[in-house]
């Protein structure tokens, strides 16, 4: 009961929260993300023509719509009702006919095995139990095929104070990756990459509004690079970019 309940309870907040900018408040922390999410966007449409793409935990649509533009034919998941009725409102005016989307339960996915090429998520698997979030995900991945997921970690003290000082932009059980949970995905795939982003560059935030911001960012996130070739300092970033493939050779 617990599970479903829960469940319900994340519906509810992000129907809310796609028709209501929920994070309009404290705009000016997530003005530093450009960087990351242009590493994202360049990891997630590269080759992606003629490929089999899965958006787990897809919104309103966020990078689904451009892969249909780019070729792939996509399907969006989401536990938001509203979500994926304006994601397929959004295909829909677009003209995408290889864009479809299905409320589901990532956590139990209706799809036969080797389903995707790929499998792509931002701030999904944070509100997700990972043990089983891995295995669905490792499951309907086709021999030698690719998740990708940007996500939030939970080791920075000021982060972590951050998030308690902003209650009402997350849900109750939202629980940011520790290392435990990177270690984790160790049981499911083969081949695993972590880039990781912003730690350093949150010194820029108080020139948001200034000249040098974007420069001072950009050089900022140069040094988070160097920062994080030291091992175990990549830990304490605000997120991480999950590359998790699958191994050529089927289970």
């Amino acid at each position: 009961m617990a599970d479903t309940e829960n469940k319900a309870a994340e519906a509810a907040f992000f129907d809310k929260a796609y028709t209501e900018d929920s994070r309009a408040a404290v705009g000016r922390v997530y003005s530093i993300i450009r960087n990351r999410r242009l590493s994202y966007e360049r990891i997630i449409y590269e080759n992606v023509a003629d490929k089999r793409v899965l958006e787990y935990g897809c919104g309103t649509g966020s990078h689904s719509l451009e892969m249909a533009r780019k070729g792939a034919d996509v399907v969006g998941i989401d536990i938001s009702e509203q979500g994926i009725r304006l994601a397929t409102e959004q295909a829909a005016a677009a003209g995408l006919s290889n864009a479809a989307y299905e409320v589901m339960d990532a956590e139990a996915m209706t799809f036969p095995d080797a389903s995707f090429d790929l499998v792509i998520g931002e701030g999904i698997l944070h509100h997700l139990e990972l043990e089983k979030c891995y295995a669905e995900i490792s499951r309907v991945l086709k021999p030698g095929g690719k998740a990708v997921f940007m996500e939030p970690l939970g080791h920075n003290p000021a982060i972590v104070l951050f998030r308690r000082s902003t209650p009402g932009m997350r849900t109750h059980d939202e629980h940011p990756l520790l290392k435990r949970d990177l270690d984790l995905a160790h049981k499911y795939f083969e081949n695993i990459r972590y880039e990781y982003h912003h730690l350093a560059s949150f010194g820029a935030l108080p020139f948001v509004r200034t000249p040098v911001f974007r420069p001072l960012v950009n050089f900022l996130d140069a040094v988070d690079r160097g920062l994080f070739k030291v091992p175990g300092v990549g830990l304490l970033s605000w997120y991480v970019i999950m590359e998790l493939g699958r191994s050529d050779t089927p289970a």
